[in-house]
Order: C-alpha cells, then structure tokens, then sequence
C-alpha cells in the first residue's frame, strides 16, 4: 500500500469553500483534489516565472503556426532546445540524460502545456517518441528539431517523421548511452560534455530524489 504522509496547515475561507465545492464535501475527494494541485504546483506552477512558460489554446496556436515556414520553424526548435530547454532540463532535473529530456516534453509540453500528446514505446536501446497535435506541420518541424537537438547533446541518432498532425522520433543507441557530467554548466549548455570515469560518476552526479 502505498504511503502517505499526514500534514496539517490552514488555508483561506473562500478556498476552502470552493474546494467543498468542487469535491462536494467527500474527504477522499478533497484529499485527491489538494494533492493534484498541491503536485501541479511543484512541478510546474514554481517554474512558470523563471523561464516564463505558458498554454496556449490550440486554435491560437495553429494560426501562429500557420505563419511560420517549415525551414523557420526548425531553427527555431533546434535554437530554443540549446538554450531555454537545456537549461530548464538542468534546473528541475539536476542532470541532463535521455530520461530527464523525454520527461520534460512528457510533463511539460504534454501534461502541462496541452502542447500535444506524448506517447512512447520500445526498449531502453530504440525508443520512439509520437507527439501528436492539431496545429501543422511546422509545428511538427519545431518539436521535432528541438527533441533531435537534444538527442545529439548526448551523442544519439535520432530520425523523425513529420505531418501535419503529429512528429515520430525514433532514438537509437539509448541503451548503451554512457552518462555525460559537464564540468561546469557553461560547458553543457556549449554541448561540449566531458566524460567521467564510474567512480567520478557515482560520486559527481546529482541526482533528484524527488519524484517528478
């Protein structure tokens, strides 16, 4: 059975009105309710502010994308990935490896953002990524530059397949994926990783210990 940790702290009135409200009354549901917002707030409500984040509705997001070329688009995801992406997946992992990447457009772009759906499936060796959307093909172009920049950060192949409506990513060579400490963070977001032995490895490497 899984764990759960009592705590106590009081809250406004009006809040506390509108979550009876919304769970009518029930504790069970009021327990699911705080904790979901409670979750939604460490992992992505703290962060909105520090790297500016967003959503966006689709219809506003497909009209933007209509106005931005294919060709454009790709610079743009595979720019934005080498700089506000790389450095939030450094802010909230504290460590930059394929998990911590997929992670990020599962949680943020898909569970958070409702930029599109995230689907995975294969074996730690080949995995394919499917996000699927509603706004276009550059839209496509975008999110399948800024995963293949990403990919190539940590010396993977990466082969996409995009329409309008969704980007398939196919990742090669994750399996046998060595891990990759930078000395320091500029040399990171530079893409220039060092390599470490195991035992700097064991000893260097930070690790969240929380769940995200």
């Amino acid at each position: 059975m899984e764990r759960r940790a009592r705590r106590t702290f009081t809250i406004d009135p009006d809040v506390s009105e509108k979550i009876d409200i919304l769970a009518g009354g029930h504790s069970i549901e009021i327990n699911v309710l705080v904790n979901k917002a409670l979750r939604r707030f460490i992992e992505w409500g703290r962060y909105v502010d520090n790297f500016k984040l967003v959503t966006s509705d689709p219809r506003l997001m497909k009209i933007l994308w209509s106005h931005i070329t294919v060709d454009d688009a790709r610079r743009l995801g595979t720019e934005t990935a080498n700089d506000a992406v790389a450095e939030f997946i450094l802010y909230y992992f504290h460590k930059f490896d394929l998990d911590s990447v997929l992670k990020t457009f599962q949680v943020i772009g898909a569970e958070y953002c409702n930029a599109y759906v995230y689907s995975e499936f294969g074996d730690q060796q080949n995995r394919t990524v499917i996000l699927r959307h509603s706004v276009g093909r550059a839209a496509s172009a975008y999110y399948g530059a800024s995963l293949k920049a990403l990919c190539s950060r940590l010396g993977l192949n990466l082969e996409l397949e995009e329409s309008d409506d969704q980007v398939i990513c196919k990742i090669a060579g994750g399996g046998s994926l060595k891990g990759v400490i930078p000395k320091t963070f500029n040399e990171q977001m530079a893409g220039r990783p060092i390599e470490k032995s195991a035992e700097d490895k064991i000893s260097h490497r930070i690790i969240a210990n929380e769940k995200t």
